[in-house]
């Protein structure tokens, strides 16, 4: 009898470690902006937007983000590296202006795999976010590469207005 226990006990560890040794299905990082940041927060004021970054797996950190500024000035195409800053909430990220006041421009912002494009208005803030996405086998829709022609007609959308 106790043979028959013991054996339960170890098929029941065996079928528990199983279930839970098989990876979680994954999901692709995941990228939001706020707009406007409040401003009474004095770790966030006077930020142009925060960018929240998501992972399944843990936490994000400043490294899994990148970014530019891409522009229309006089003209002429300006892109500029953005640099963001850490804030007190864990996953949400600052971004302060980099970019020159005028002129068209749109963000290109990079969360490892998954791009956020932000549309600016004529004054700085932001009038449109996209996450460009396509149909996955199982039908749901994840994002996909962005390519320089999705920023730039993005921009020159912007730039005829």
């Amino acid at each position: 009898m106790a043979r028959l226990i013991t054996r339960i006990g170890v098929a029941a560890l065996v079928i528990v470690t199983a279930a839970f040794s098989f990876p979680a299905a994954k999901w692709p990082p995941w990228i939001s902006i706020e707009s406007p940041v409040n401003p009474f927060d004095p770790a966030t004021r006077g930020a142009a937007m925060l960018v929240h970054a998501h992972f399944r797996e843990g936490p994000s950190t400043l490294a899994d983000l990148s970014g530019s500024a891409e522009g229309m000035l006089g003209g002429k195409r300006r892109s500029i590296p953005l640099k963001f800053e850490a804030t007190p909430m864990p996953d949400v990220y600052a971004l302060r202006r980099q970019w020159p006041t005028g002129g068209a421009w749109v963000l290109r912002i990079n969360l490892r795999t998954t791009t956020a494009i932000v549309a600016l208005d004529g004054t700085g803030a932001v009038s449109a976010v996209q996450i460009p996405t396509h149909l996955a086998a199982d039908g749901s829709r994840v994002p996909r590469a962005v390519s320089s022609h999705d920023v730039d007609s993005t921009l020159m959308a912007m730039s005829g207005r």
